[in-house]
């Protein structure tokens, strides 16, 4: 989650300085700041700055010579806030006199958690979803289990239930899972085959449904 924004111009005597800042309160290592001034080289670009205790996105505005720079959670991904840093930027651009560019700092500021909690909503949506998904399908491998192990299924019928349910299994594999011997076992097979029920892969030496 985004922590804090702040401004960098250059000075010809100290280098890159702190312009602006939100909040007021934000703590910005000097060493970072002149990292940063010299990552743009006064040149139109954005920037990624991650360090041991620090990340952040930056991006040099040519026309009004400063950087705006967006100090990340350790753990966010900088590329997530190039479209905010993009809208940023823009702001930037506009004629603000110095009040006016405190209260459009802390108005970017908020725009972003906005953004993080968003993503944040998706990422935990997204989340939630693939967890379903996993208690499905395991519910679906037991039914299918308890299918398979059924006494009730003929040879011919349990070979294609697991083969429906197995991207593709050998004739061992599908041999411990049926009870029955060998010779009928390859005669149902070849049956299959000639019927294009199923398919056989002689690279891999696997059976399959054929689709």
């Amino acid at each position: 989650m985004p922590t804090g924004i702040f401004l960098i111009k250059w000075d010809e005597i100290i280098g890159g300085t702190v312009y602006m800042r939100y909040p007021e309160d934000l703590e910005i290592p000097d060493p970072i700041v002149q990292q940063i001034t010299i990552s743009h080289n006064f040149t139109e670009s954005y920037i990624i700055t991650k360090e041991k205790q620090w990340n952040s996105v930056s991006y040099y505005n040519e026309n009004k010579e400063m950087i705006i720079v967006l100090i990340l959670g350790i753990y966010d991904d900088g590329k997530d806030y190039l479209e905010l840093l993009e809208d940023f930027n823009k702001e930037l651009d506009k004629e603000f006199k110095e009040d006016m560019l405190k209260i459009r700092l802390e108005t970017m500021f908020i725009s972003s958690l906005e953004a993080f909690r968003t993503t944040d909503a998706v990422i935990t949506k997204l989340s939630n979803e693939v967890a379903f998904l996993r208690t499905k399908e395991y519910d679906f491998e037991e039914r299918f289990k308890k299918i398979q192990n059924s006494d009730h299924l003929h040879v011919k019928s349990k070979i294609l239930f697991l083969l429906a349910i197995n991207d593709g299994l050998s004739l061992e594999e599908i041999k411990n899972s049926v009870n029955t011997s060998s010779k009928w076992l390859k005669g149902v097979l070849e049956t299959l085959v000639k019927n294009r029920v199923v398919g056989y892969n002689s690279n891999q030496d696997v059976y399959y449904i054929n689709l």
